[in-house]
């Protein structure tokens, strides 16, 4: 399992807990700030085989596949690892991971996705879901409407805009202990005291936005 440095994260906490509640876009320094280190020139073409799945742009058509445009590049990075390390399990992306062993790749793939932008879903109208997004304190980690927060909060991924199907297959998954890949180790509780049709609220109203 992924373990995480309890220091950092109170440090975190406090962090977040003191930082106004705010969300990103796509003005030129919030992209760079989502590409980090990578070359999102030289990751347009590296994301190739990724492209099948996740889209040209990373707004992919399947809705169980998610979208990757706007994410950040570090998170991108990160789930790649999660998948080749067993953490995280998908017969597709375990498979398609295998080969992309370089760490400099990687941050490139993530790179070329978070310069694209953001996500973004057909407005739906959810008022229980968007309570409960606010209620269960989600905004303090995914920002505002779930389109992250400035760049130190970037160990959270980008969900606003996200495919619900997608988003709903997450939720239960932490729920469960499938996916515990979470280094903030919040996830797994809080999807815990949710329903499944709290889960469904919650996923249709990100999925708007």
């Amino acid at each position: 399992m992924f373990q995480f440095n309890t220091n950092i994260v109170a440090v975190l906490s406090l962090v977040l807990l003191a930082a106004p509640i705010s969300f990103a876009g796509d003005s030129p320094e919030e992209i760079n700030s989502r590409i980090g280190t990578g070359d999102p020139v030289a990751g347009k073409d590296k994301s190739a085989p990724c492209k099948v799945c996740h889209g040209e742009d990373g707004n992919s058509a399947e809705s169980n596949s998610p979208k990757l445009a706007g994410q950040y590049a570090y998170e991108i990075q990160r789930q790649i690892h999660n998948f080749q390390q067993g953490n995280r399990r998908d017969p597709k992306m375990t498979e398609a991971v295998k080969k992309l062993t370089d760490r400099r790749d990687q941050l490139d793939i993530g790179a070329y996705f978070a310069s694209q932008k953001q996500m973004t879903g057909a407005p739906i109208k959810n008022e229980a879901g968007e309570k409960l997004y606010r209620d269960k304190g989600c905004l303090n980690c995914h920002g505002e409407i779930g389109k992250g927060k400035p760049s130190y909060n970037s160990i959270f991924p980008v969900i606003g805009g996200q495919h619900k199907d997608y988003l709903v297959k997450q939720m239960k998954d932490f729920k469960t202990g499938a996916r515990d890949t979470d280094i903030s180790g919040t996830m797994g509780s809080l999807t815990n005291k949710m329903t499944d049709a709290e889960i469904d609220a919650v996923s249709e109203y990100l999925s708007g936005l």
